[in-house]
């Protein structure tokens, strides 16, 4: 981002509205506190009584020669996330168990496609692993916890329908959403004084080359592109600055303009006239927003109908936790 440009929130490139929604389920969520399953693990190997069960007294760490033991861990990690932790398992049997008997499978490219998705929600790859890693995860890891997502959402997925009408709303009310406002693309020169930037205008009508000036001249990070700022719209460039470069037609240099961070040359290189994308042309992008909305919704309703069907004994459950 070069020095006259001020970042905007919201801008947009007629983007489905809200983005394509995606299912994160509660086990995936729940990786920041990954490490209660680890602790609450410990007991399944140890039948006796959950809430009190005895994991043994060896030390797990020392504090010089005061030792914090195994059943110390278990208990601060069973008030922490118990309740919580046996809640997902519990609905992670439910749909284990209703994905049998419909014979629901899940492949690993079903996994890997759903990793993908995640993934798209980071700028890279190596932010997605630091994130990772941060939560206590490992890839492996994190696909068994998507595994139950997969399966829920392959026994939701048939009794989800969208009709031509629903995107045809959808598209009228969110239109502005579709919507690439006018741009323009200009190239500037940047210097600290008046008179070097005059100087500089003398030397552009006079038939100097504007980007070889740029780059010799310009204060700016965008020197060494000649001066170019590709393509931007309204609000993302300070006033003086976007008042000048959309008055310009295609071709024409300004007089010098001055900002906060200097004396600016602007040279306007090419214009996009607003549009706004047609109902066809994001029809299929529509459907997929519609589509994964309804799944969210349905899937809510279905966890709901599992519970209610199932005879389920929590001994760790809260109120809140039984309540839900």
């Amino acid at each position: 981002m070069s020095d006259n440009q001020k970042p905007v929130s919201g801008q947009g490139n007629g983007g489905t509205a809200g983005g394509k929604g995606k299912i994160i389920l509660p086990w995936v969520l729940f990786a920041a506190t990954a490490i209660g399953f680890g602790a609450y693990a410990i007991v399944q190997a140890n039948q006796s009584n959950v809430a009190t069960g005895n994991v043994g007294e060896e030390a797990v760490a020392t504090v010089d020669d005061e030792k914090i033991t195994a059943n110390e861990l278990y208990q601060t990690m069973l008030k922490q996330v118990g309740p919580q932790a046996v809640d997902q398992l519990i609905l992670e049997r439910l749909i284990n168990r209703e994905a049998a008997k419909q014979k629901i499978e899940v492949s690993d490219a079903d996994i890997n496609a759903e990793l993908d998705k995640i993934k798209a929600n980071f700028p890279d790859e190596a932010t997605f692993n630091q994130q990772l890693e941060s939560a206590g995860f490992t890839l492996d890891t994190l696909k068994e916890q998507i595994r139950p997502q997969v399966q829920l959402t392959k026994l939701v997925e048939p009794q989800i329908e969208v009709t031509d009408e629903e995107l045809q709303t959808y598209y009228d009310e969110n239109k502005s959403q579709y919507e690439t406002p006018e741009q323009v693309r200009a190239s500037h020169i940047l210097v600290e004084t008046k008179e070097e930037a005059e100087a500089l205008l003398e030397q552009i009508k006079g038939g100097a080359d504007f980007a070889e000036l740029a780059k010799e001249h310009s204060k700016d990070g965008s020197a060494a592109q000649g001066g170019d700022l590709d393509f931007f719209g309204k609000g993302q460039m300070v006033a003086p600055f976007e008042e000048a470069a959309f008055a310009l037609e295609i071709g024409a240099v300004s007089d010098v303009v001055e900002s906060q961070f200097g004396f600016h040359i602007i040279k306007v290189t090419d214009k996009k006239a607003a549009t706004t994308a047609t109902f066809d042309e994001k029809k299929e992008e529509i459907r997929e927003t519609v589509f994964q909305q309804k799944l969210t919704e349905r899937t809510t309703t279905y966890v709901e109908e599992l519970r209610s069907a199932a005879k389920i004994e929590n001994s760790l459950a809260t109120e809140e936790t039984a309540a839900s």
